[in-house]
C-alpha cells in the first residue's frame, strides 16, 4: 500500500482499536442505556458511527473509480497527510454538532447488531482503500456537510477523528450511567 494510504488508514484503525477498548466488557444492556431522554445511547453512536462509515466507504469507492475513469495520475508525493486534517480537526472537536439527517441513529438500535455492522463497514472501508491505493487521492475532492471541501486522504482521517470525539462521547456516557 502506498505510504500516505497506508498512514491514513493506520490511523483509522488504531482509533477503531480505541474506541472498541472503550465498550469492551461493557453489558448490552448497558450499551442502550441513555443518560438523558435527548442524548444518544452507546448503542446510537455506535451505530451512528457505523453509517458514516459506511456513507466514506461508498464515496471512496465511487469517486476512486471516477477518477480512474478520468485518467488521474498515480500518487507521486510520500509527505504525511495527518496534518492537512488538523483545521478540520479542531472544528470537528469545538462543541456539540448536529449529525445531518441520513446518519441519525434510530431511536433503539440492537448493540450487539451495530458493533457487528462496524466491522462490515471497516471491511467495505479496507476494499475501498484498497482500490485507492497507488491513486493520487489528494486531488480528489469531496463536500463535507459540516467540514467543507475534503479530499480522500481527509475523508478517511476524518473516520479516525469523528470515531474520537465519539469515543470521548461513550466514556462520557457509560460513566453518567447510575450504577
Amino acid at each position: 500500500m502506498h505510504a500516505r494510504l497506508a498512514e491514513a488508514m493506520d490511523f483509522v484503525e488504531e482509533k477503531r482499536r480505541e474506541l472498541l477498548a472503550s465498550v469492551e466488557g461493557v453489558a448490552p444492556a448497558d450499551l442502550s442505556r441513555r443518560t438523558a431522554t435527548d442524548a444518544w445511547s452507546v448503542a446510537q453512536i455506535l451505530e451512528h458511527l457505523r453509517m458514516v462509515e459506511s456513507g466514506v466507504a461508498r464515496l471512496i469507492t465511487k469517486r476512486v473509480q471516477q477518477a480512474k475513469a478520468a485518467g488521474i495520475a498515480a500518487e507521486q508525493s510520500t509527505e504525511s497527510v495527518i496534518p492537512s486534517f488538523e483545521p478540520h480537526r479542531i472544528k470537528l472537536e469545538s462543541g456539540r454538532l448536529t449529525s445531518p439527517e441520513p446518519v441519525r441513529p434510530k431511536a433503539d438500535p440492537d448493540p450487539i447488531e451495530a458493533l457487528d455492522g462496524l466491522a462490515i463497514t471497516r471491511q467495505a472501508l479496507r476494499d475501498a482503500a484498497s482500490s485507492a491505493n497507488g491513486v493520487a487521492l489528494g486531488e480528489i475532492k469531496h463536500t463535507h456537510a459540516i467540514l467543507g471541501e475534503l479530499d480522500l486522504y481527509q475523508w478517511l482521517i476524518f473516520l479516525g477523528q469523528h470515531e474520537v470525539r465519539h469515543r470521548k462521547q461513550i466514556e462520557r456516557t457509560l460513566d453518567s450511567l447510575p450504577r
